[in-house]
């Protein structure tokens, strides 16, 4: 542009300045008829095209020199316009194909992509937080950006930018700037057709490269994925068992299992883990060593106190340790934090004087949960060894569990032999070959006999909606329900979306799990808080605490007015911790720490939500 410029500067030299050229409009030599006029008339040549119009009247030769830098400008403009429509283009290819590199500082960092990525999107949004989301995914993009366009509006409040590349890749790591990010989430990729590699070998190889990064400042939080129960010590020694691992598999089987237990405990575990009022809380309070567990539960009025927390040194290092619902004259220590379920910290700071509470001398009786000695499993997935591995290991007595699947013999034969043979004790184990989403073979079944049901989401038949399979077994068991007056089973159902599960409220399910949402839920809170892993661990395992629902007449009167307050202090007395009550009987919602103040008057159907002592089935 500036050689343009110089060369029609030259039309100086052939009578610009000439009084027959000053005549033209365009042509001027008002400041010093020379230099700086000639700059200027050549100059506006180049910028604008109309310019040449007002050299009418200039001579041939001046009009030369005007056609030159005219058609000049006009290659140089067009070429600009080029250049910067090339650059933005560049750019948002760039940005659809994810390969853009991240500045970001504090950013939430997820590597790896599966159904999960969704739910937990939305639940950073319910926590309002503003942080930044990259997602570092092998995915296709287009199918990443697509999923991600559809569920925008649930989840307004973060920046989700979707990035293409391997997360097992040093360099890629560094181009999400995965040493400035808050929380690492690891994700294990979805399984894909003909592809026989266990989806958690890229997730232990990154765990593998995030140990070895020197961290510029704060560590950030890690948590780490793992599809397959068996590789879960693989990646606690890729980590040193610095970062909290979920078995995803682990975990869904244990809800399951869970939920036929005890009738209405998803929606319980759906409320207690969400992120709408209460949070389960670690922390200090200032005064309280000497004292006893039982009295300092007593002394806070908006908030349950769960159990104690501490940090323990070993070999491996720092370990955090949770106990939950110890006995009342636990003594706590100085260094013994606090594990509270509350709306927020603030209501921690100041525990009251401890109450003059009338003692209650009524004796409660040993709580029996209802009889589990034969279930059914309809449908089959990977989750089918660990969940028939938590029956067992909540059983004391026998247990007959019959798995019908569209799966042959000779492959649950090989799969028993590979997953369930070792170590189970009070399981007696069998297998129908059925296509369970079809009438004639419930029938078959005798699913009446039965006191629980499991649907599990169907994988075997990849043609098939696991969900839309469900949702039809539960509507064919509905119309085995209404022949009969007899009492029908308790219904267990697993789902992957969370709008299948809608459409099953008249069905006989008694209790769903949302898988996903479950999981990520877990994940979400461990990414934030990974202390909270050792209360995950404590409530889900079979042997020790657990979430329990109990008749309410077991504690208090019916009929009678009750304070929160008088509710707890007797299911102290038995050694439970009262998180909340459910009014209503099995549709009704969980209420939990509604306040020691709170007062109700309890109906037949109603029940407390404890931490108790496991109950063997």
């Amino acid at each position: 542009m500036g050689l343009v410029v110089v060369v029609g500067m030259g039309a100086y030299f052939f009578g610009l300045m000439a009084p027959e050229s000053i005549r033209a409009e365009g042509i001027d030599n008002s400041l010093d008829a020379g230099f700086v006029d000639t700059f200027w008339w050549s100059f506006k040549h180049v910028l604008d095209p109309g310019a040449f119009a007002k050299n009418y009247g200039a001579p041939v030769s001046v009009l030369v020199f005007g056609v030159f830098t005219t058609i000049m400008g006009l290659v140089i403009t067009g070429a600009l316009i080029g250049f910067i429509v090339n650059f933005i283009q560049t750019g948002m290819d760039e940005l659809k194909r994810g390969s853009t590199v991240i500045h970001e500082i504090n950013h939430i960092l997820i590597l790896g992509w599966n159904r999960k990525v969704v739910s937990i999107l939305r639940f950073f949004s319910e926590l309002g937080s503003r942080q930044p989301i990259v997602i570092l995914t092998n995915a296709d993009i287009d199918d990443v950006n697509e999923e991600i366009r559809q569920e925008r509006r649930s989840f307004r409040n973060v920046r989700v930018m979707p990035q293409h590349g391997s997360p097992t890749a040093a360099a890629e790591l560094k181009r999400v700037n995965v040493e400035n990010a808050a929380s690492v989430i690891l994700l294990a990729e979805e399984r894909t057709s003909g592809r026989d590699q266990s989806p958690d070998i890229s997730t232990i190889k990154s765990l593998m490269l995030l140990d070895n990064i020197v961290w510029e400042g704060k560590k950030p939080n890690i948590v780490a994925e793992i599809a397959e129960k068996d590789n879960a010590r693989v990646a606690n020694i890729a980590v040193s068992a610095r970062a909290p691992i979920v078995s995803s598999t682990e975990f869904v089987s244990k809800t399951l299992v869970q939920c036929a237990r005890h009738t209405g405990y998803s929606s319980v575990y759906s409320q207690l883990f969400s992120f709408d009022k209460n949070e389960i809380l670690i922390h200090h309070v200032e005064g309280l060593s000497g004292e006893l567990f039982g009295n300092v539960a007593r002394r806070f009025k908006n908030a349950i106190l769960l159990g104690v927390s501490w940090v323990q040194n070993g070999e491996g290092g720092e370990r955090r340790v949770a106990v939950l619902n110890p006995e009342p004259d636990y003594d706590l220590g100085e260094d013994d934090e606090l594990i509270f379920l509350a709306e927020a910290r603030k209501q921690l700071r100041t525990p009251l004087e401890t109450p003059n509470d009338e003692e209650s001398g009524a004796s409660i009786a040993h709580f029996e949960n209802p009889k589990m000695q034969r279930v059914l499993i309809l449908g089959w997935n990977e989750n089918i060894g660990q969940i028939v591995e938590e029956i067992d290991g909540h059983a004391n007595e026998p247990v007959d569990v019959a798995i019908a699947s569209a799966q042959t013999v000779e492959f649950f034969d090989e799969y028993r032999d590979r997953h369930i043979a070792r170590g189970i004790r009070n399981v007696q184990l069998t297998h129908i070959q059925e296509d369970t989403a079809t009438e004639p073979a419930l029938r078959r079944l005798g699913v009446q006999k039965y006191d629980v049901i499991i649907l599990v989401a169907d994988d075997s038949q990849p043609g098939y909606d696991s969900d839309s399979r469900t949702t039809l077994t539960l509507l064919l068991l509905r119309e085995l329900r209404g022949e009969t007056n007899q009492a029908f089973p308790r219904v267990v159902a697993e789902f992957y979306d969370k709008e299948s599960h809608e459409l099953c409220r008249e069905t006989p399910l008694t209790d769903a799990v949302m898988s996903p949402e479950f999981v990520s839920m877990q994940i979400t809170h461990l990414a934030r808080e990974p202390v909270l892993a050792s209360i995950y661990n404590e409530l889900l395992s079979a042997g020790g605490i657990e979430i329990g629902l109990r008749p309410i007449e077991r504690y208090v009167p019916l009929r009678t007015r009750c304070s929160f307050a008088q509710l707890a202090r007797v299911a102290q007395n038995a050694s439970e911790i009262v998180l909340g009550v459910r009014i209503g009987g099995i549709r009704g919602e969980p209420c939990l720490n509604p306040g020691s103040a709170s007062e109700f008057v309890f109906e037949e159907g109603d029940v407390a939500i404890v931490l108790a002592q496991e109950v063997y089935i």
